[in-house]
């Protein structure tokens, strides 16, 4: 009896979070007339729930896929800004990882509390600096704002640093002994060990990056280089089938990394639980 509970109780809990992304593919496929006989944008209020279109049409996603090329430069312009980011960033992190957990080094662990301070800290508090220091690069309006901080956040050090600490030193001793250069311990010893924790990594990196506002309002002059994720709150109230086949277009690079790699995420979140 406590399992069937239990299970109920996350059936409930899956339905209320997968609701609002059903509710979004269903209304990409209706008419932007069924869209505001349901929804009141301008109250924020709901006239008549109905989850079925009346009538199915591809009209919204004709039109943001070929008729309005504004919409795709805008998912072009959040992919340059997200995936040399996540790149960049399971790049360095996993090397800076693996310094701070296996090597011996001067103030490594002081160094490594200065991490943890810049982790903690909010992202506001660091945007004002930020935007001081790239102002003196000259590399305001320019995707590169937004991708070297990025790269180099202290996230990423800080959670693959946890997966790393638990290979037995022993491994990299005899790696040593035999001759191993320390990359060669890195890439033959390390990666294979740590690859839920890269995973995990690259969606959670994926998420934040795919989903920035605050940086490129701030950080970019030309709305041209806004990504989509800005656009969609900026589309009129007349284009309710666009908002919602936007939200659709721009779900889907997420849940595919997540189908993807979803077998060593899970095997990460139970090795952190163990």
């Amino acid at each position: 009896m406590k399992k069937i509970i239990k299970y109920i109780f996350l059936l409930l809990i899956t339905a209320i979070f997968l609701f609002p992304v059903v509710f979004m593919i269903a209304c990409s496929f209706m008419s932007s007339s069924q869209i505001s006989e349901m929804l009141d944008f301008a109250n924020g209020e709901y006239k008549n729930l109905n989850m079925i279109p009346e009538m199915f049409s591809l009209e919204q996603f004709y039109q943001v896929f070929f008729r309005r090329p504004e919409y795709l430069l805008k998912f072009w312009n959040s992919v340059i800004v997200t995936f040399p980011t996540v790149i960049g960033q399971v790049v360095v992190s996993s090397l800076a990882a693996f310094a701070f957990a296996k090597l011996k080094f001067p103030f490594r662990d002081k160094l490594f509390f200065a991490y943890i301070v810049l982790l903690i800290l909010p992202l506001q508090v660091t945007l004002v600096p930020n935007y001081i220091i790239l102002d003196n690069m000259d590399l305001l309006n320019n995707f590169l704002a937004i991708i070297l901080p990025g790269t180099f956040s202290a996230f990423g050090i800080c959670l693959l640093r946890q997966s790393i600490k638990y290979i037995p030193d022993s491994s990299i001793e005899a790696a040593r002994i035999d001759g191993a250069s320390y990359f060669k311990i890195f890439t033959r010893i390390i990666l294979p060990q740590i690859k839920s924790g890269l995973v995990t990594l690259t969606l959670l990196c994926f998420i934040d990056n795919w989903n920035v506002v605050e940086q490129p309002l701030i950080y970019f002059d030309n709305s041209t280089m806004y990504p989509l994720s800005i656009m969609m709150s900026e589309i009129g109230n007349s284009d309710y089938g666009i908002i919602f086949a936007c939200g659709v277009m721009f779900m889907i690079p997420a849940l595919i990394i997540y189908f993807y790699g979803h077998r060593d995420i899970d095997l990460s979140f139970s090795d952190s639980e163990k």
